[in-house]
């Protein structure tokens, strides 16, 4: 079975290959002692977390990929930059917490990881992983940054940790254990105890139709189902094994006696709190937080009134940390400030996805997922992820006199709209199987929509001279604040040119009117794609 399009988890591979043969298997600039560590705390109190004065915080910042991916794949134990720079260019952010996604098999030394396949000399060991994490740790707190630890990726059995799994295997409890007794000494580390769940039965995360694949709420929190194992390809290979749940990682974590507080991400690649406050674990020290993947697409709580109806209830009782999120790089939309806007009103922090540098042909290749958020490891913020977080974060700072502290109040969608001016708020084009395309537009003021789709650039079709092909039109109602779908069906022309190049450049004319204000004529340049499966 296959799961539908996630996001980039692979990124600058190719450049960190050729860059790292030679330099990767260094352990550490610095040793972990060398950095004494700054004097940060953080724990929870009721729904949110406060330092070592007792002031409320939240946790704003990046997630920092490569070391779920690099020692797997053998060319580094990361992308060469975990070191006091990066952490500096962070901490220019005014970013105050870091998330460090892990890999089991690395820290754990299953399974021949990590390798030297790509030339690593001397070889990647598993006592050099861990330092290099420890010591990278110990930089990000040094600059006054708390650190993240993720469980990110995972495999069951002798299978290699080579992508995200539906939910933890027998490995967890031996990683957090570790895990734990290594930081449990760190006042300023959190611990993330699962990456993504999520279920391969349900239809918004998988298209499994096995219901003894299902990973329920219950199965989330105590585990005992079991779930199909994913291969490289993010295709479930066969491998049946037993879940392990959060609230056997949690005891794991507080055997070692390890006191800090720990992030359980809902289902639905996290993307789902809809019952986590109904099946959190049980922790003695009272320290759990949610955590909460956000990103756009169908069937994900990407909206306003989803937050408020969803995340909001358990801002309320716990902190909420979202782990992960970002806009769609493409689709020109608010998004980002649009989240951060309504986090700020409700107290809950968030992590951009994700701090590394790709070349131009590696944004090329990723296309509408290539989610990095710099343009240079000095922290040169990238558009558009990174120029809304580093932006955003700055301002943040100015206003709270540097602390990034919990907010209280409402986001309003559509807020600072031009009066008299209709403002669009969002357009999404998702391509379905059979020529299909759904249509989301989200506007500040209620109108009517009328769309038109032609392709960007002309095409010969049947002998005929070139000419741009036209993709249908569709017109729709929209009120204000409130996203609303469409369904366009493509001509067979635009069908059959789309399967035969795989990707057409688009431009969607999408004309707002009615309601006493001016008529507006947004353009908006897409990438449409050929329905198929990809890697998560």
């Amino acid at each position: 079975m296959e799961r539908p399009p996630r996001k980039l988890v692979r990124i600058g591979r190719s450049l960190c290959a050729v860059a790292l043969i030679s330099c990767a298997a260094i352990i550490g600039v610095f040793s972990a002692t060398a950095l004494a560590a700054a004097p940060l705390s953080i724990r929870i109190e009721g729904n949110h977390f406060v330092n070592g004065d007792g002031q409320a915080i939240r946790l704003l910042g990046v997630d920092r990929t490569s070391s779920e991916y690099a020692c797997v794949d053998g060319f580094g134990y990361d992308d060469g930059h975990f070191d006091d720079a990066d952490a500096a260019a962070i901490a220019s952010w005014d970013a105050n917490a870091v998330r460090v996604p892990l890999n089991e098999d690395c820290w754990l030394g299953l399974n021949g990881q990590p390798n030297s396949n790509q030339g690593a000399e001397p070889p990647l060991t598993m006592a050099g992983y861990r330092l290099e994490i420890e010591n990278y740790v110990a930089a990000l707190n040094a600059h006054g940054i708390y650190a993240i630890l993720d469980l990110h990726w995972t495999a069951p059995g002798a299978q290699i940790a080579l992508e995200q799994q539906p939910m933890a295997d027998s490995h967890a409890i031996p990683f957090w254990e570790s895990v734990a007794a290594t930081f449990k000494s760190n006042p300023a580390v959190v611990f993330d105890l699962f990456n993504e769940p999520f279920s391969p039965n349900d239809p918004r995360s998988g298209n499994d139709p096995d219901p003894l694949h299902a990973v329920t709420w219950g199965c989330w929190q105590n585990g005992g189902c079991t779930t199909d194992a994913f291969n490289e390809e993010g295709v479930e290979n066969g491998t049946v094994y037993n879940v392990v749940g959060m609230q056997q990682m949690i005891n794991a974590v507080r055997s070692t006696g390890a006191t800090q507080p720990v992030m359980l991400g809902g289902l639905n690649f996290a993307n789902d709190l809809g019952d986590w406050l109904s099946h959190v674990p049980t922790d003695p020290l009272h320290q759990i937080a949610a955590s909460f993947h956000n990103y756009q697409g169908e069937d994900k709580c990407d909206t306003v009134s989803c937050w408020n109806a969803q995340i909001a209830p358990v801002a309320a009782s716990v902190p909420v940390v979202t782990g992960e999120f970002a806009e769609d790089v493409c689709t020109p939309s608010n998004f980002d400030n649009e989240y951060m806007g309504w986090a700020d009103g409700h107290g809950v922090g968030y992590l951009g996805w994700a701090w590394i540098f790709l070349s131009q042909s590696e944004k090329e290749e990723e296309g509408c997922e290539a989610f990095t958020m710099i343009d240079s490891y000095d922290g040169t913020p990238a558009s558009p992820n990174g120029v809304a977080v580093h932006n955003h974060l700055l301002a943040l700072a100015g206003s709270t006199g540097g602390q990034a502290a919990t907010g209280s109040g409402t986001a309003t969608a559509g807020a600072g709209a031009a009066p008299g001016k209709i403002k669009l708020l969002r357009f999404r084009p998702t391509v379905k199987p059979g020529g299909e395309v759904i249509l989301q537009l989200e506007a500040a003021q209620s109108c009517q929509a009328a769309i038109a789709g032609q392709t960007k650039k002309p095409y010969k079709l049947g002998g005929h001279k070139a000419h741009k092909v036209k993709l249908g039109a569709a017109k729709l109602a929209l009120s204000a604040g409130k996203p609303a779908t469409v369904t366009l069906k493509l001509p067979a022309k635009a069908r059959g040119l789309l399967k035969a190049k795989g990707t057409l450049g688009a431009v969607f004319t999408v004309t707002l009117s009615g309601g006493g204000n001016a008529t507006t004529v947004a353009p908006q340049t897409v990438t449409l794609k050929e329905p198929k499966p990809k890697k998560h």
